[in-house]
């Protein structure tokens, strides 16, 4: 399917996903209408004159309705959501009024269009500590009060899509990085303090991840959506490599790259429940649209690396997330 023709609506489109969705759908003049809460997340757009952009709190059925009314979209890039993955109980109210009202308003909007369609995005953490790799068809075991809001959701998609035939898939991306993340992560977090040679406590990093680049995770997204006639009522789609990292290969192959890092393994223990093996089957997706990625860990490490050191202006300003 051409895209170019298409009303597409990105929610959380100024965040790390959704902004590098928007940026290569406007990179091939495709116009997209961004839903976002935080304009100081803005920098992220490279073409914002080419974009219409709007601040929205998605658990406001009545403004979503409004706005969905107004530009009546044929596909919705759905990744608007309250990203925190601790245990914390007082996370819950959150992360359900976000992570599952916000998707649910957003779809009983869209229940007077005929959408071509819906991707909602799920987390790979709905998984849980179960036995890897992890399958689409796979019994969920939520560990945070975050994880938990986006099985309901998915959950909630795939009710809607069954029972009322709507087009809806959920997707569900493994570790992501690359240009542009920031956030207190695993890769971020390791540059940060390489630059700024600042030390890190480390676990042992013997526990495996499926980590994969930014570009694979949109070329998936874009995938999805061009394909969209053969993935209708198709439930989820895992979006990953397929392969199991040690965390340790990640934390030596970043410290090859910048001088003088403090990365301190095995200070810290293992968190409670800390899932030793997490990466993915990714072999519904390649079957059903032909994906897979192309992005070695080497490669995507070095571009990252270099958006680092390009662009200190910018992540100075968020020093404070990892302090």
């Amino acid at each position: 399917m051409d895209l170019k023709n298409k009303r597409i609506l990105i929610t959380g489109g100024t965040g790390f996903i959704g902004s590098a969705i928007a940026n290569k759908l406007l990179d091939q003049e495709i116009s997209v209408n961004i839903i976002t809460h935080a304009d100081e997340s803005m920098w992220r757009i490279n073409k914002k004159n080419k974009c219409n952009c709007i601040r929205l709190d998605l658990s406001n059925f009545s403004k979503v309705k409004k706005y969905i009314n107004k530009i009546q979209p044929d596909l919705i890039f759905h990744l608007a959501a309250y990203v925190n993955p601790e245990r914390d109980y007082e996370t819950i109210e959150k992360a359900y009024s976000v992570n599952f009202l916000g998707t649910k308003n957003l779809i009983l909007s869209l229940n007077d269009y005929n959408y071509d369609l819906f991707i909602n995005t799920g987390t790979c953490e709905e998984y849980g500590n179960i036995e890897a790799p992890f399958k689409e068809i796979d019994r969920e075991k939520p560990v945070s009060p975050y994880s938990a809001s986006k099985i309901a959701a998915t959950y909630f998609c795939e009710l809607i899509s069954d029972i009322y035939n709507k087009p809806i898939i959920t997707v569900r991306p493994f570790l992501t990085y690359g240009p542009k993340q920031l956030a207190k992560l695993l890769i971020p977090s390791l540059i940060f303090s390489g630059i700024e040679k600042r030390p890190l406590s480390l676990t042992p990093c013997n526990q495996t991840r499926d980590i994969i680049y930014i570009d694979d995770v949109v070329d998936a997204y874009i995938s999805l959506a061009k394909n969209c006639e053969k993935i209708k009522n198709r439930g989820i789609f895992n979006i990953g490599t397929g392969e199991e990292i040690k965390i340790i290969r990640i934390v030596s192959l970043i410290k090859s790259k910048l001088e003088n890092t403090d990365f301190r393994v095995g200070v810290k223990k293992y968190r409670k429940g800390e899932a030793m093996r997490f990466y993915s089957s990714v072999e519904k997706i390649n079957k059903t649209i032909g994906w897979k990625p192309k992005w070695t860990i080497e490669e995507g490490i070095d571009k990252t690396i270099e958006w680092w050191l390009n662009n200190k202006e910018i992540w100075k300003k968020f020093s404070n997330i990892w302090t």
